[in-house]
């Protein structure tokens, strides 16, 4: 390798490419690493979620045999489709409640660190070429 105050602007070019290219897949990789960690605790919220959903439908079954039997004029039926109506509801709004926590608790699915990485680099990029920085800007920009 030629000594660093000989090369010319090609090789110059050439490593700042090649830099570039490993700093970005890097970053890529880095940024699929946290994003599948947010999927994995998401997981939970999104199942609890499918426990409400399903039990919702089991609520709204049981409300129909109780609105079909209520019509019918069947008096012991209904009592017991409007029971397993408020009991489905019941756990439907449990779970949905649970899970609902349970993906605000997790937050945002968007890789924060890897962008603040990227900003970093991107800041430590400009200064090293000579770049000004932003001026006047939004904070955190």
């Amino acid at each position: 390798m030629a000594d660093a105050t000989h090369r010319s602007a090609g090789e110059l070019v050439d490593e700042l490419t090649s830099d570039t290219a490993r700093l970005v897949r890097a970053e890529v990789r880095r940024g699929q690493r946290e994003l599948l960690d947010k999927a994995r605790e998401a997981g939970r919220g999104a199942a609890l979620l499918g426990g409400a959903a399903v039990l919702g439908a089991l609520a709204a079954g049981t409300s129909a045999a109780f609105t079909v039997r209520a019509l019918g004029k069947v008096l012991p039926a209904p009592a017991a489709a409007l029971t397993g109506t408020v009991l489905y509801g019941a756990g439907a709004a449990a779970l949905g409640a649970a899970g609902l926590a349970e993906l605000k608790r997790v937050g945002s699915l968007l890789p924060q660190e890897t962008i603040a990485s990227v900003r970093e680099d991107v800041r430590a990029a400009r200064s090293a070429a000579g770049a000004p920085g932003p001026t006047g800007g939004r904070a955190g920009s």
